[in-house]
């Protein structure tokens, strides 16, 4: 039997949070497949980012 959704991702509940990165603030508006979508709150400039550079390990 096929499964007909995607299962969630597990770093999902992270989206909509604000985080530091690169020593300014940034909310996190994505996540797909190893990386984060960042948006710098300063001026709106987005960026897509690895999990571990803004988790850690």
């Amino acid at each position: 039997m096929r499964r007909i959704t995607n299962p969630k991702h597990p770093n999902a509940d992270q989206v909509g949070t604000d985080v530091q990165y690169k020593g300014e603030t940034h909310r996190i508006t994505d996540v797909g497949g190893g990386s984060f979508t960042l948006v710098r709150l300063r001026d709106g400039y987005g960026r897509n980012v690895k999990i571990r550079e803004v988790n850690g390990r």
